[in-house]
C-alpha cells in the first residue's frame, strides 16, 4: 500500500480532489444525453427532467443514511463505497431495459453520491486536521471542475469515443470514478481518529449519528444555503426569459458560458483563501454581492446587466463553498457528519420546493 507522510498532505489534498471531481460528472453526464436517453425510452418532459432531478432528491434524502453509515463504518469504507455505488448505478443506467429501472438506477446513483458527499467534510478534519480549510475548498474546486467537464465534455469528447452511443458514454464516465475508488482503497490515509474514537462511533446511538433538526443553527445555515442554490438555479433557468423580453437574446449563448463558469472561479478564489472558511464576513459579503448582482439584472439592461448576473454566479457559489465548508470548522467528531447531513437535507429540499413552487407562481401570474 502507499502511504504518504502525514506533514506533506499533498497525495491526500490530491484524492479529495479526485473525490471531489466525481461528485457531479455521472450527474450532469446525463443532460447532455437528455434527448437520445428519451427517445430510447419514451420519456416526456418531466421524465426528462427526472433523470437529473432524481439523483438529487437521492443525494438530499441521502444524507440521512449516510450519517448513519459513516457513524457505523470506518470513512475509507465508506467513501470507497458510495463511489463503487454511484458508478455501478450509472453503468447500470445504460443497460437498464425500462424506464422505471432508469429511474430506479438515477435513485440509487444519488445514494451513492449522498453516501460519499457526507463523508467528505468528516474527512478534511480527520485526514487533514491542520489544513481543514484548504481541504474544504480542494474538494469543492474538484467538484466545480467535475460540473464542467460532466455537462461540457460529454457531447464533443466522450460521445465520440463512446461511438456516439450514449450508453456507452454513461459507462465510459464511470471508469474514471471506479479508478478513483480504487486509489482511495490502496492508499495508506494518516488519520486523527483513534482505536478508542472507532469504538465509541460504534457503539453510538443511532440518535446520535442523525442530525438534530431542531437545532436551529442547521436551519440557519441550511436556508442560507438554500438562497446559493437557488439565486444560481434560477438564474441559469430565466436568463434567456429576461434577455429575450429586452431584446438582448444575442447575448444568451455567450452569457449563459460565462455565467456557468463563474463557479470555477469561485472555487479558486475560496481556493486561493483557505482562511476564509469559518468567518462570518466573507459569507455575508458574498451574499450582498449576489443580491445586488441579481437586482442589477432584473433592473438593469446591457452590459450592466450582464455584468451583474455574472457577479450573481460567481458571489454565489463563493458562499455555497464557504457553507459547504463550515462543518468541519464549527464542529468535531460525528457532530460535523450531523450538520453535513442537516444541511444537505433541509438545503437541497428547499431549494427543490421553492423552484417547483416559483415556476408555477410566474407560470399561474405570467410573470416572465
Amino acid at each position: 500500500m502507499f502511504s504518504p507522510t502525514s506533514n506533506k498532505p499533498t497525495l491526500i489534498l490530491c484524492l479529495l480532489w479526485l473525490i471531489g471531481w466525481t461528485l457531479r460528472v455521472p450527474i450532469l453526464a446525463a443532460p447532455p444525453l437528455a434527448t437520445q436517453i428519451a427517445d430510447a425510452f419514451g420519456l416526456g418532459e418531466a421524465g426528462t427532467g427526472a433523470l437529473t432531478t432524481l439523483p438529487m432528491i437521492a443525494v438530499a434524502f441521502g444524507a440521512i443514511p449516510a450519517a448513519w453509515f459513516i457513524s457505523r463504518f470506518s470513512l475509507k469504507t465508506v467513501i470507497v463505497s458510495g463511489l463503487l455505488i454511484m458508478a455501478m448505478a450509472s453503468i447500470a443506467r445504460g443497460i437498464v431495459p425500462s424506464s422505471l429501472m432508469l429511474f430506479i438506477v438515477s435513485v440509487i446513483m444519488g445514494a451513492g453520491v449522498a453516501l460519499f458527499q457526507t463523508a467528505l467534510p468528516k474527512a478534511t478534519t480527520v485526514w487533514t486536521p491542520a489544513h481543514v480549510g484548504l481541504a474544504s475548498a480542494v474538494y469543492i474546486n474538484g467538484m466545480m471542475m467535475g460540473e464542467m467537464m460532466g455537462a461540457g465534455f460529454t457531447l464533443p469528447i466522450i460521445m465520440p469515443l463512446a461511438d456516439h452511443n450514449w450508453r456507452v458514454a454513461l459507462g465510459l464516465w464511470s471508469v474514471p470514478v471506479i479508478v478513483i475508488a480504487a486509489l482511495v482503497a490502496v492508499v495508506r490515509i494518516p488519520t486523527t481518529e483513534t482505536q478508542s474514537d472507532q469504538a465509541s462511533m460504534k457503539n453510538s446511538s443511532s440518535a446520535q449519528a442523525l442530525p438534530n433538526l431542531t437545532d436551529k443553527h442547521i436551519w440557519q445555515l441550511s436556508l442560507l444555503l438554500t438562497a446559493s442554490i437557488v439565486g444560481f438555479v434560477v438564474t441559469n433557468a430565466y436568463a434567456g426569459t429576461f434577455l429575450r423580453a429586452r431584446g438582448e437574446e444575442y447575448a444568451l449563448k455567450w452569457l449563459i458560458l460565462g455565467f456557468n463558469s463563474m463557479p470555477l472561479l469561485a472555487s479558486f478564489i475560496v481556493l486561493s483563501a483557505p482562511a476564509w472558511v469559518g468567518l462570518r464576513t466573507p459569507v455575508a459579503v458574498s451574499a450582498l454581492v449576489s443580491l445586488l448582482g441579481m437586482l442589477g439584472f432584473v433592473f438593469l439592461q446591457g452590459w450592466a446587466s450582464w455584468v451583474s448576473v455574472l457577479c450573481v454566479g460567481c458571489a454565489s457559489t463563493v458562499k455555497l463553498i464557504l457553507l459547504m465548508s463550515l462543518p468541519p470548522s464549527i464542529a468535531k467528531g460525528n457532530a460535523v457528519t450531523r450538520l453535513t447531513a442537516g444541511m444537505t437535507l433541509i438545503g437541497f429540499s428547499f431549494t427543490f420546493v421553492l423552484i417547483l413552487v416559483g415556476g408555477w407562481l410566474a407560470d399561474l401570474n405570467q410573470w416572465i
